[in-house]
């Protein structure tokens, strides 16, 4: 978000996983994301924004299924994403090696830096719940 604040951009990747952790861990309308984004995106349009907060959502045609749900700290690794991370986190610049993806479980978590607002398998079972009760 950092990022997306300062240059008005994000890799398509870096916003698939904020969208999913914005609607699918935290519960929020699809719409207040496609919003803010919208506000912020230098290159915002209606088939790179809207769709594909719809697609993330569940709700537009030929959407994703709501069940799947990305992993962040699976993504982190998987795409090396680490100076990545150093760079747009400074709080965690000097956390070493792996633990970058994800300091509060790997014991070193600075000060500075924000525990988790949530927990992925929490947050997961919260998503699959609310479908259960939609459905």
């Amino acid at each position: 978000m950092r990022q997306l604040w300062k240059t008005g951009w994000m890799h398509n990747r870096v916003r698939m996983i904020t969208a999913s952790f914005l609607i699918k861990h935290l519960l929020i309308d699809w719409r207040e994301g496609e919003r803010w984004f919208w506000d912020c995106l230098v290159d915002g349009d209606y088939g790179s924004n809207s769709v594909n907060w719809q697609w993330t959502a569940g709700t537009g045609i030929d959407s994703n299924m709501f069940v799947r749900i990305m992993a962040p700290l699976v993504q982190s690794p998987k795409f090396d994403a680490a100076a990545y991370i150093r760079h747009w986190v400074p709080e965690l610049a000097d956390v070493k090696g792996d633990a970058i993806h994800d300091p509060e479980e790997a014991g070193c978590r600075p000060k500075a830096y924000p525990p988790k607002i949530i927990g992925h398998r929490e947050a997961r079972e919260r998503a699959l719940q609310a479908v259960k009760q939609v459905r």
